[in-house]
């Protein structure tokens, strides 16, 4: 199979191109890789129940990474970041399954807000717990 070096232009795309289109883009930022999906028969109907849930939660989750993120990245206290999240960045950066590092984290922290990486684990107000 041949080898496609794709251009910056495709390679920058994320998402729909444009809201008619049921074509997605969407690059892996580590590896450069460009994959494309598209729907056949989109849905019209209203989400269930379940799938409101699960929406939920999603918001939930991304804002309580954000937060994270946030109060642990760098800052003026620390530069570099709190200890956990340069464990997180070294994770993070060891490792090829998930291509952002806020996404990395997104599937690392709990409910509560806390994330645990290896044996250390940060509280959802972002100080180090142990």
């Amino acid at each position: 199979m041949a080898k496609v070096t794709t251009t910056s232009l495709i390679a920058g795309l994320s998402g729909k191109v444009c809201q008619h289109d049921n074509t997605y883009f969407v690059t892996n930022r580590q590896t450069g890789q460009v994959h494309t999906a598209k729907i056949c028969h989109p849905r019209n109907d209203e989400p269930s129940e379940a799938q409101v849930a699960v929406r939920e939660r999603f918001v939930r989750r991304s804002q309580n990474t954000s937060a994270w993120i946030k109060s642990n990245g760098p800052s003026n206290l620390h530069p570099k970041g709190t200890e956990i999240y340069q464990k997180a960045m070294t994770a993070f950066r060891a490792q090829r399954k998930i291509g952002s590092f806020f996404g990395f984290i997104a599937s690392r922290i709990q409910d509560d807000g806390s994330v645990t990486i290896g044996n250390m684990t940060s509280g959802s107000n972002g100080g180090d717990m142990g």
